[in-house]
């Protein structure tokens, strides 16, 4: 895996899929990935919707001593829970109305290999204490099964909601998230990454342009980049893929312009974020000076095509101040350099990103 730095972080977790970032804050996460993913332990993945928990998920399952086996995803929100006993257990034929035939369940399933359960939050709490019972005791029976099954499988989770406060309100075992929180692995938003932005929309406009027949859309206007960077991003990195996505359909040449963008509501101007307000004044101020100089420098780097001496000229700072606030927030100026134009028939190569 390449190693975090001043470089942009390329990590592949499949044939469709990569991270990618130029974050510091991101590339710790992906350090301590790698730490933890040969260590064999269960890890809580936490983090809003959208910032691509189990991305990270399958690639702890890639990275261990597992990777052969099976990875098992459950989402948790998707199990009607008269049906969850049975998804997580599996059934014996004839062991409830409508059991015509025996069926494996996820605990099976991923013997040897990775569950992965999405929201785990959302697990009702006679669900939970089964799920506990299985962690302590390595084994399980079917519904309407008499034999003990063992299983050997390393857990994942995750969950966008605050399961400490869950714990604290009556909703969630205290004992079981010890269990689950071995490890806890935290996807920072969007927004706390803002020089990600560019290279995930340079990532996705490679990796849909083909697949929505339109091969000939290559680039981003620096008014459409400008926008999307400002961005606050509540939907996170699968807002941007989606916003993107659409953007490529509306775009009848090869650049995205502004006007191709459908946005929500919540731009992300105006207000702070509720998160600062709770924060004590300096810190709120830090986080809005370190907001305010990553936008500012992403921009003139775009619009001055990664020239140190014209974004110096223009912001009225040394070139020495320029290079250390770009090193602080980890950019590089070949990454404004222009784009060369490609040819339509010329093959896609990867560089990014989630879900």
């Amino acid at each position: 895996m390449p190693s975090a730095g001043r470089e942009t972080v390329h990590v592949e977790v499949d044939s469709e899929r990569r991270l990618i970032s130029r974050s510091p804050v991101l590339q710790r996460v992906i350090r301590q990935i790698e730490q933890v993913a040969t260590a064999d332990v269960s890890v809580l993945i936490t983090g809003e919707t959208g910032t691509g928990k189990e991305l990270v998920a399958r690639l702890v399952h890639k990275l261990s001593h597992r990777a052969p086996r099976d990875f098992v995803a459950v989402d948790c929100n998707a199990v009607a829970p008269t049906l969850l006993e049975s998804e997580f257990f599996g059934h014996e034929r004839g062991a409830f109305t409508g059991a015509d035939r025996r069926r494996v369940g996820v605990f099976e399933l991923a013997d040897g290999g990775t569950l992965f359960l999405d929201e785990i939050a959302n697990l009702a709490l006679e669900a939970q204490a089964k799920l506990l019972r299985v962690l302590q005791e390595r084994a399980f029976r079917r519904v309407g099964g008499g034999g003990l099954i063992r299983s050997d499988f390393r857990l994942i989770t995750a969950s966008n909601a605050d399961l400490a406060s869950r714990v604290r309100a009556g909703a969630f075992r205290e004992d079981l998230l010890h269990r689950l929180q071995v490890v806890d692995i935290h996807l920072p938003p969007l927004r706390e990454r803002r020089e990600d932005v560019p290279l995930l929309v340079s990532y996705f406009i490679d990796r849909k342009r083909l697949l929505l027949k339109r091969p000939g859309v290559s680039r981003v206007s620096h008014e459409a980049l400008d926008l999307l960077v400002a961005r606050d991003w509540p939907g996170n990195v699968r807002e941007l893929e989606n916003v993107i996505e659409r953007a490529i359909v509306e775009c009848p040449g090869e650049m995205i312009e502004a006007a191709h963008l459908v946005l929500g509501a919540h731009s992300g101007s105006g207000q702070l974020p509720a998160e600062d307000m709770g924060l004590p004044f300096r810190a709120a101020r830090q986080r809005a000076l370190e907001t305010f100089e990553s936008l500012y420098l992403l921009s003139l780097l775009r619009r001055c095509q990664g020239s140190i001496k014209k974004v110096a000229l223009h912001s009225g700072i040394t070139t020495k101040h320029v290079r250390t606030l770009m090193k602080r927030r980890g950019l590089s100026r070949r990454d404004f350099r222009p784009l060369r134009r490609r040819s339509p028939r010329a093959p896609v190569t990867s560089g990014t990103q989630q879900r």
